[in-house]
């Protein structure tokens, strides 16, 4: 948009992940597929950690400045915040819901069990588990910020050291999901060293990155998502909608919504899943088929784009709120 510092094209990146994962939580709640389509969709979660280590090093290290103390001090409590809401969420599901859509054990006491895979590991499951690996690289990231700016430590060295460590682990058997996700973050940042304009140059002539895709999804079909073709899927995947992005530009009512999805991209995967949760638990006593069950969907859609609406427009107009909001999302 124009006078805005922001990138359009990598806010519609965002906003397009979310509306993509609306459409990755509906097919879990409503459609039973007969094949494996979600193996195609696997580039969603990491794709958000990835997006999250290139901002923080994109646009903590583009200034020309090197990173102070604040810097550090707001990411330390950002990833300390996403780590208090996630815990909060979860206890607040386990206090009024004993199970998911699926029948999983959503209670308090299963989350205390299963902590140590939740939080260390990675390989137990939770609402919004996505919200860990995040708070773990932000809380790491300053860290890593500092060795850069005071040791000369290269970024993209670590990022390759840490995708590499989480290659070695999958390989010897000693599987995390929370490191894989992080060192696809720390990938992230190594990848936020390079200049947009350059990325732009880049995405210029696309038919390689077609290409390639397209030598993705056929390994994909045969082998499904080991974690390297992961991280090659979730490179190429938002480079392909960031190309869209770029493309499409910023000026129509759609590419607006987009954005702006991708602006509140937090606030809007939580809305989503608390809003498909809620129709799920509301038509379950309707038998949907066939075209019925995209009702749901295209209500998820709505209600998801409507509810960050109202938020902006409420941010807009009441201090308080925009300083709740600031509090919790910021």
């Amino acid at each position: 948009m124009k006078g805005s510092s922001r990138n359009d094209a990598l806010d519609f990146t965002k906003g397009a992940l979310v509306l993509i994962m609306v459409l990755y939580h509906w097919l879990n709640y409503f459609v039973t597929l007969q094949w494996d389509i979600y193996r195609y969709l696997r580039f969603l979660t990491p794709s958000f950690i990835l997006i999250t280590g290139f901002i923080v090093s994109n646009v903590y290290l583009s200034k020309g400045t090197s990173p102070d103390r604040r810097t550090y001090r707001r990411l330390l409590v950002r990833g300390g915040k996403l780590l208090l809401l996630f815990t909060l969420l979860n206890l607040a599901i386990g206090s009024v819901m004993s199970h998911n859509y699926n029948g999983g054990d959503l209670s308090v006491a299963a989350f205390a069990r299963n902590a140590y895979e939740v939080y260390v590991t990675g390989n137990g499951r939770a609402a919004f588990d996505v919200l860990v690996p995040i708070s773990y690289f932000l809380l790491l990231a300053p860290l890593v910020l500092y060795a850069s700016d005071r040791f000369g430590l290269s970024l993209r060295g670590v990022g390759a050291a840490a995708v590499t460590t989480a290659l070695v682990a999958s390989a010897i058997g000693r599987t995390s999901v929370n490191l894989e996700l992080v060192s696809i973050a720390l990938l992230g940042m190594a990848l936020g060293t390079l200049p947009i304009v350059r990325i732009n140059e880049l995405l210029r002539r696309p038919l390689p990155l077609f290409l390639a895709y397209a030598v993705y999804l056929v390994v994909v079909a045969k082998w499904n998502v080991l974690f390297p073709v992961q991280v090659v899927g979730v490179c190429l995947s938002l480079s392909l909608i960031y190309l869209a992005g770029v493309r499409f530009g910023s000026e129509g009512t759609v590419q607006r919504q987009v954005i702006e999805l991708g602006k509140y991209s937090l606030f809007a995967y939580i809305a989503q899943v608390v809003l498909l949760q809620l129709l799920h638990r509301g038509l379950r006593s309707f038998d949907l088929h066939g075209a019925e069950q995209l009702i749901p969907f295209a209500a998820a859609l709505t209600l998801t784009v409507a509810v960050v609406q109202m938020t902006s427009f409420a941010r807009s107009t009441s201090v308080v709120i925009d300083r709740v909001y600031r509090v919790v999302f910021a």
